[in-house]
Parts: structure tokens; sequence; C-alpha cells
């Protein structure tokens, strides 16, 4: 009991340590992104992107928060939804669009390295574009919600009517603002994080195993391909380790290790959206449009990995 005990609270605690502070830098630069220069530089940046797809050009940011750090990028989306520039289903097409931002920044600085170490130049390639592929598809999943939803016309009115200002502040302003923000998301974060923690270690969890196990074996999977799927659920990086050592070992061919990686990456994605994402979206925009944008942004990219995976089979 005490041995479980202590496990729960040191998963929990590399959650926190890990997550924590990307939240609260990912608050300030959401706070000194919408400052002055800062800001009008990255709304010309991103310019040609929002004109294609008929957003205001006020949008911009949100697309460059979510290459640097998503939890500031949400932060900034929940803000427009409070003050009443986005209803509920723009806010979820924005949340969707920054899908394709999100998952290059993770392709490239969390996944990259160690595929073309693992896997080598052309497997690890061929992962990394479908891994941006399935982001691609999710964004445009948003930009088609944005466009049948009246996206042109809402984009218009926001400009008209109002546009976000170029605030000013000082650098303890900024920290200050950023902390009220941290504080109010972590608040429910570590809670929901160490609760869905210790459900991962409770009995009933442990009995499904077996059962996820046996479900696995109908899909003719070897036993080395459900070792990659399992190590790949907390941690997509400890899949792809493994599939390179099983395949330099001749267990597993390049074909297996792609479709057995994307199984991987859809168990990863429920933990993650479980695990992560869901405390986060639930801090951020509240229960219910948290539940809603985790929902749709989490069920599609699932969908998008079956289909690939299914392809592949």
């Amino acid at each position: 009991m005490h041995e479980t005990a202590w496990r729960v609270v040191t998963e929990a605690a590399a959650i926190w340590k890990a997550a924590l502070p990307a939240m609260f830098f990912g608050c300030w630069c959401g706070v000194a992104l919408r400052q002055g220069r800062v800001f009008a530089f990255f709304s010309r940046l991103c310019q040609p992107f929002t004109r294609a797809g008929r957003m205001p050009e006020e949008w911009a940011p949100f697309f460059i928060l979510c290459l640097l750090n998503r939890y500031a990028a949400n932060a900034m989306l929940a803000e427009w939804q409070r003050e009443g520039r986005l209803g509920r289903r723009e806010t979820v097409a924005v949340y969707l669009l920054g899908s394709l931002p999100t998952g290059v920044y993770f392709t490239l600085f969390y996944f990259t390295p160690v595929l073309l170490a693992s896997l080598g130049t052309e497997l690890g390639g061929r992962f990394i574009a479908l891994h941006v592929l399935l982001s691609l598809l999710v964004t445009f999943c948003g930009l088609a919600l944005h466009w049948f939803s009246g996206g042109g016309a809402a984009a218009s009115k926001w400009k008209k009517e109002e546009s976000v200002p170029a605030r000013q502040g000082t650098w303890l302003g900024n920290v200050a603002e950023a902390w009220r923000q941290f504080w109010g998301i972590a608040k429910i974060f570590m809670p929901v994080t160490f609760l869905f923690t210790a459900a991962l270690h409770s009995s009933w969890m442990e009995a499904a195993w077996p059962q996820l196990d046996a479900f696995l074996r109908t899909f003719s999977l070897s036993a080395a391909g459900i070792l990659v799927i399992l190590a790949g659920i907390p941690t997509l990086i400890a899949a792809i380790g493994m599939a390179g050592t099983f395949m330099v070992g001749g267990v597993l061919s390049g074909q297996e290790v792609l479709f057995i990686l994307l199984l991987a990456s859809f168990g990863h994605n429920v933990y993650d959206g479980l695990s992560r994402v869901l405390p986060s979206n639930l801090s951020i925009f509240g229960a219910s449009l948290g539940l809603l944008v985790t929902t749709v942004g989490t069920g599609l990219y699932l969908a998008m990995v079956a289909l690939l995976a299914w392809g592949l089979a």
C-alpha cells in the first residue's frame, strides 16, 4: 500500500515537474507576445496564413504561441472566449487550427532526434512525415469548421468592431499577470493529474492490462509489437527506441515498425489526452468548454491515426 502511494506521488510529481514550468513560461510568453512591437511583428509574420484562411490578423499570435507553448496559446484562446470575441464553435475551430504548429513543434524537437537515431533517415523521415500529416489533417478540419460556421464574416466583424490593443507593460507587471494566469491553471491541474495517476495504479486498472494484451493479440501482432505499443502508452519515445532495437535485430520489418508505432501513437494520445490535455484544458477553458475542445481535438486526432494505421495494415 505504501509502495503504491509512493509511486503515485513520484509519478504525479514528475508530471508537475515537466508541465508546470512550461505552463508558467507559456503564460509569460502569452502576456509578452500581446504587446507593442512584438505583437505587430508576429501579426505580420502570420498574415499570409490568416489571410488564406479568412481569419482575423489578431489570431496570429495564437499560432506563434502554438509553436512555442500550447498552454500559453490555449490561455490566450480562453481569454478571447471569455471576452466574447469568440463563440464556442469558433473557439473549437481555432483550437483545431493550432494542431499543425503544435504538431510541428513536438515532431521537430521531441521525436525527430530519437526517430533518426533509432530508425534511420529513410524510415524515421517517413514517420516524421506521417506525424506532421496527422496534425495537418486536424488543422484542415478546424479550417473547414471555421469556414462553414461563417468564419469569414465573423473575422470581418471582429476587425471592424474591435481589434486587440497592443498593450504595454513592465517586466514585473508581465510576471505578475503571468503568475495570476498560471496559478488559476495549476490549482486545478495538480489535483486532477494526481487523481488520474492514482487511478492508473488502482486494482481495477491493473486487472485491465491482461485484457488489453489479449485485445492487441487479436490484430495478429507479435510479442515484440505488443511490447512496443505498451511501452509507447506513457511516452512515445520509449516505443521508438524499442522499435529501433527490434528492427536492427531483425525481429520487426520497416513496414511493421511504422504500423506498430502508429498504434503506439494511438495509445499514447489516449493516455496523454486523459492525463495532461484534459486536466490542463479543464483548468484553462472551464469544465464545459474544456471537455468539448479536448473531446473534439483528441477525438479527431485519434480518428486520423486510426485511418492511417488501417491504410498501412
